[in-house]
């Protein structure tokens, strides 16, 4: 008998044939434009690190191939029938009240999408632009402390995925309980909820510890240290489960509170080699819309800026800070072969 699950794996299985039969292998690379390097899949691909003499040295096995990366879709969708939290649940957001954490409240509320805004005190202060009626049908305010594994059990009840927003500061904790213990408890209660999706914001450069841009956020708290910390944690706890739940590490570039230009504007990569700036605004709607997509994005790490900021890490610091640009005819364009562009979210992440 064909039930509801099996017609919605089958739904998927089409579209991932349909979206990889245009695809071609160039250079050992699989790529729809071996011009603009525009790579396949960005899913299951997992960065692996080892740690010698206290550096983090990165092992990548960049993106699968079209032919693993199906079959290693259909075997996470079919793992993912049973079980998991209802789909119709809304969306959870820790550290509602920061800055990269209230855009995705608003990314979800632009969307029509329920959203839970969660802060140690319950309250959401940021607001924003929303009509206060949809905002009433939306939006639930809840208390989450990440250092309190029981309030954050409680957060996340029945949600359909959850983003992790939360960073250190002088009045919600230090840089080692909220961005790498409190990561590894909220990670630990999506598990045993079987919450479907959790979806991380962590920092470009963060496995770099010889870069300025590590060496220079590194001396608030160690913070750099303690992120990527976290996310090998996390990773390591999703690796020995099989409650079919995923998450995505999402690592943006320097932070800026401009209004979001669009997925067309941005530049999606691997390999932690590369950067630039990003709005807040265009960080959230990744985060939002990645959880529309957990059979592109789920297992995966990568990281986002605009495309016409891109520099290499050695000297994105100092391009941020003057605001320069990249000039789309410079012959001496840094491109590491893992960039990602596309006109709409299901595009740049495929």
């Amino acid at each position: 008998m064909i039930t509801i699950n099996n017609l919605r794996i089958v739904k998927i299985l089409a579209l991932l044939l349909a979206t990889t039969s245009s695809l071609y292998t160039h250079n050992g690379l699989t790529t729809r434009n071996a011009k603009k390097r525009r790579l396949a899949v960005l899913f299951e691909k997992q960065q692996l690190y080892d740690y010698e003499g206290g550096d983090s040295v990165q092992s990548r096995r960049g993106f699968l191939s079209t032919t693993v990366g199906v079959t290693t879709a259909l075997l996470l969708i079919y793992q993912q029938a049973p079980a998991l939290a209802e789909e119709g649940g809304p969306i959870c957001i820790i550290g509602a009240n920061g800055k990269t954490g209230s855009e995705c409240v608003g990314a979800c509320l632009a969307r029509g999408i329920q959203v839970v805004a969660t802060s140690r005190g319950g309250e959401y202060t940021q607001g924003g632009p929303y009509d206060a009626d949809i905002s009433k049908k939306l939006l639930q305010r809840k208390p989450c402390d990440v250092t309190i594994p029981s309030t954050v059990d409680s957060a996340i009840l029945k949600s359909r995925a959850v983003i992790f927003a939360a960073s250190a500061s002088k009045a919600g904790g230090t840089a080692s309980a909220v961005d790498n213990v409190g990561l590894v408890n909220v990670a630990k209660a999506c598990i045993n909820q079987k919450i479907p999706h959790l979806v991380i914001v962590s920092s470009g450069a963060v496995t770099k510890p010889d870069s300025p841009v590590y060496k220079f956020l590194n001396l608030f708290g160690n913070i750099m240290a303690e992120k990527i910390k976290g996310e090998d944690a996390v990773r390591e706890l999703y690796k020995n489960q099989a409650s079919g739940c995923t998450y995505t590490v999402i690592r943006p570039g320097g932070l800026t509170i401009e209004e979001g230009r669009g997925v067309g504007a941005l530049e999606l990569n691997q390999g932690d080699t590369k950067s630039g700036r990003i709005s807040r605004a265009d960080v959230a709607s990744i985060c939002v819309e990645s959880t529309n997509y957990p059979q592109l994005t789920g297992g995966a790490t990568f990281e986002c800026y605009d495309a016409d900021t891109a520099k290499p890490l050695k000297t994105v610091g100092v391009s941020n800070i003057l605001k320069q640009k990249t000039k789309a005819d410079d012959d001496q364009v840094f491109i590491n072969g893992k960039e990602r562009r596309g006109s709409t979210f299901r595009e740049i992440f495929t």
